[in-house]
């Protein structure tokens, strides 16, 4: 008999997952239906009906998720529970590996690339394959590590992988090829693999050596894996291949959650594990223990709008049914960010830790304006899924140029735009910024500069560069009294061309450097500009509020958000273009936008608030759409409050189950 405490009791669905006979088994679990006390339970049922603990594997994908797991099994039960093989299916592979890896050529002892060496060793690869001539107009090595990466995640072929993502380079396809070619040749022979290789090695060897693939079934007997749409293709290839032999293997997760496509994951995983295991059993876990009546019911009807889904509807006994989920529209992305702030005070004012407060956005640049606000406001936050907009090298390099302007004895910024010139490197950087110690200010004249005594040892490409960035900033002093929004698109003007050669995708930088123009507007000076992005929020915070050091706002995107839930909910930016994407261009990418909206939904307890910036700047004809996903459930009963604050089959035998599985993910 399991022992439970009081406060792990079981409900009838959780219950059934959790005794369910051997066999495969499909829990699809709702959003805060409590997926991980199934799990659990189901080890201490499974160890309690005769099955050791160091038979069991629980596949999950982070560290803490299965340390979690474990660690509370083993205070249910007892520490046998700590001989559970746990962890990601990379720990799993290397752990597997280790033992295999002659199979495929490897010796055991071999070494694991993390991404930085992995991108440096393809970029070894890079420069043997390609031309220094050619080089600068070619991906750089992160880019080619990452489409590598990606078409093997995926499951494309690295053509399809450039097509979709970087479709400049497509060109060069011949040549990344090679590359990969020469970085496959680099690995194999420094008995290196890289994290893609633990995954690609361990599949192989389970489809190929049946003997290896019959002994890793009946050393674990049950498999468990946590989070099961969020799979890619290989991963649940792996999973499937070690319950050949006895097929019991219980899955749990969300079909309605799965948002990880750009990285692999592969929805169609959870729906087609019946297909796979023809005798599965589907429970399906639909008490929700997080939200407020009201916020489920929304949630519910984004569920309705799957083309796709398995049915479930999820529902509460809380009595209580919370606050109507509020939409509010803005004139202008200023507003919502500078209202968002305000709505943030109010609810701290009236009770609500900011620890239990998120702003949720699609993308990252999409809360850039809304940090600012919360730092002029002295409100702390923390930024996940990305960094914040003020530690991005590109924001760092405009604003270099800004503070040159403001205080040409700023040589830390004068180190920084010289660096972006090309054919300047840091020895003529250092000549440089050694002989204008005295003259700081050497931009204000303008003079012939390539022929100026000045540059006296310079060669004649970094006295080009530098003359034209020395002009440049003359041309932007002189018009220094202009409005700081003219000077800051002056120098846009200039750095957009040194983006578009820094970085390969330029293109999404370039949606935050705009995003910056709103501030601009509702500055005096260049100065007073700089000084606001530069003020750092905590400290701002306690010069003004008595608070915690460890509470803050959380801003984060949706997808890091995934798992996590907060009192009151921010979703921000609620504009059709941008939330749905505009670069979605297949129904599958616009179900998973959709599943997206559905996820920040679901992150809320008790309070959840739309945001809609009409305009982008403020200005009416600009005007913007609502998300389809907001206008199409406008169409159901109300639910929602509207605020305006501005005007506008049988088991089959061993060898018949493998071939089944290998039909399935061959085809």
């Amino acid at each position: 008999m399991i022992i439970v405490k009081k406060d792990e009791t079981l409900n009838e669905h959780q219950r059934l997952a959790v005794t369910s006979p051997d066999g495969p088994l499909l829990v699809i679990a709702g959003a805060g239906t409590g997926k991980t006390k199934t799990l659990v339970h189901r080890m201490l049922h499974l160890v309690n009906n005769g099955i050791s603990p160091d038979s069991l594997l629980l596949l999950t994908f982070t560290r803490r998720a299965s340390k979690q797991m474990l660690t509370r099994a083993s205070q249910l039960l007892d520490r046998r529970m700590e001989n559970v093989s746990g962890g990601t299916f990379h720990s799993f592979s290397n752990h597997f590996l280790r033992r295999y890896a002659t199979k495929v050529g490897f010796t055991s002892n071999f070494s694991i690339l993390d991404t930085e060496d992995a991108t440096t060793l393809v970029g070894i690869s890079r420069e043997n394959i390609i031309s220094q001539k050619v080089a600068k107009r070619f991906p750089k090595k992160e880019t080619i590590f990452e489409l590598i990466s990606t078409s093997f995640s995926t499951n494309l072929s690295l053509e399809k992988t450039i097509q979709k993502d970087y479709p400049q380079f497509i060109r060069e396809i011949k040549e990344i090829q090679l590359i990969r070619e020469d970085y496959e040749k680099a690995k194999f022979k420094a008995n290196c693999m890289d994290f893609d290789d633990l995954l690609h090695f361990t599949r192989k060897i389970l489809v190929e050596d049946q003997v290896v693939r019959s002994h890793s079934s009946q050393k674990y007997q049950a498999i468990l894996v946590d989070e099961y749409q969020d799979t890619n293709r290989i991963q649940a290839h792996i999973a499937c291949l070690i319950a050949s032999e006895h097929a019991n293997i219980m899955v749990v997760g969300d079909d309605a959650q799965s948002i990880y496509g750009f990285r692999g994951s592969d929805v169609r995983n959870i729906f087609d594990f019946p297909k796979i295991f023809k005798n599965t059993q589907i429970i399906k876990l639909e008490e929700n223990f997080r939200s407020t009546p009201n916020i489920l019911n929304l949630a519910n009807r984004c569920l309705t709008k799957f083309q796709e889904k398995y049915d479930k509807k999820l529902f509460t006994k809380k009595i209580e049914a919370g606050q109507i989920p509020k939409v509010f529209k803005y004139s202008s992305i200023e507003e919502e960010a500078d209202q968002i702030a305000q709505r943030i005070l109010t609810e701290y004012e009236l009770g609500t830790s900011f620890n239990e407060i998120a702003i949720l956005g699609r993308s990252g640049w999409h809360t850039n304006i809304i940090e600012i606000a919360l730092t002029s406001k002295g409100i702390p936050f923390k930024k996940y899924g990305g960094k914040r907009i003020l530690e991005q090298a590109h924001i760092k390099d405009i604003l270099a140029y800004l503070r040159v302007i403001s205080n040409p004895l700023d040589w830390i910024s004068w180190n920084r735009i010289l660096l972006l010139e090309e054919n300047v490197g840091p020895k003529q950087t250092s000549y440089f910024l050694q002989a204008i110690q005295n003259q700081p200010d050497l931009f204000i004249e303008q003079s012939n500069w390539e022929n100026d005594v000045f540059f006296m040892g310079f060669t004649k490409e970094a006295k080009i560069s530098l003359s034209r960035l020395l002009n440049f900033l003359h041309l932007i002093f002189i018009k220094r009294n202009q409005s700081v929004l003219a000077i800051y698109e002056e120098t846009l003007t200039y750095y957009s061309q040194i983006l578009q050669i820094k970085f390969d995708d330029h293109e999404k930088r370039m949606f935050d450097l705009e995003s910056l123009k709103v501030i601009t507007k509702e500055r005096r000076s260049l100065e007073d500009f700089l000084s606001i992005l530069s003020l750092d929020a905590t400290e701002s915070f306690q010069m003004s509020l008595d608070q915690k050091e460890d509470e803050f706002v959380t801003i984060s995107t949706i997808h890091s958000a995934k798992g996590l839930e907060w009192n009151s909910v921010f979703i921000v930016h609620l504009i059709d273009g941008h939330f749905p994407s505009n670069r979605i261009r297949t129904n599958e990418e616009l179900e998973e936008e959709r599943r997206l909206f559905y996820v920040a939904v679901t992150r809320a307890k008790s309070k959840l608030f739309f945001t809609i910036p009409l305009s982008e700047h403020g200005n009416s004809i600009q005007l913007q759409a609502m998300s389809r996903f907001l206008e199409e459930l406008n169409g159901l009963p109300p639910v929602w409050k509207e605020e305006t604050d501005s005007e506008l089959e049988q088991k089959k035998g061993n060898s018949d189950q493998f071939d089944h599985i290998q039909n399935y993910f061959l085809n």
